[in-house]
């Protein structure tokens, strides 16, 4: 396995790690602004974790490529639909990632 997965897997934990403690501490936190403060990193962590898991996909060659279909794929992007923060790029490569599903690594 490659020094750049092995690498992002560490990283993942390691994000995982941190959004189990913050949504620990959202549980007890007793402050508004702390509370607004933890969904804030909370949201963060599960993005970056996201993120990560696409590049481990890229890395490992695991992202398939097909023609992306126009007109649907193109209105999913627009509205939000997917949180590949990559999903515009990806389809003018002609990947369509409605197709798949982040590795998930335990």
């Amino acid at each position: 396995m490659a020094d750049s997965i092995t690498a992002l897997k560490q990283a993942i934990e390691f994000e995982r790690s941190a959004l189990e403690k913050y949504q620990e501490a959202l549980k007890t936190a007793t402050h508004q602004e702390t509370r607004d403060a933890l969904k804030g990193y909370i949201t963060d962590k599960e993005q970056k974790i996201d993120t990560l898991s696409w590049f481990i996909m890229a890395e490992t060659g695991s992202v398939e490529t097909s023609p992306a279909e126009s007109g649907e794929a193109a209105e999913g992007e627009k509205s939000g639909a997917s949180k590949c923060p990559f999903s515009k790029q990806l389809a003018d490569m002609g990947i369509d990632i409605s197709q798949m599903k982040p590795p998930t690594f335990e």
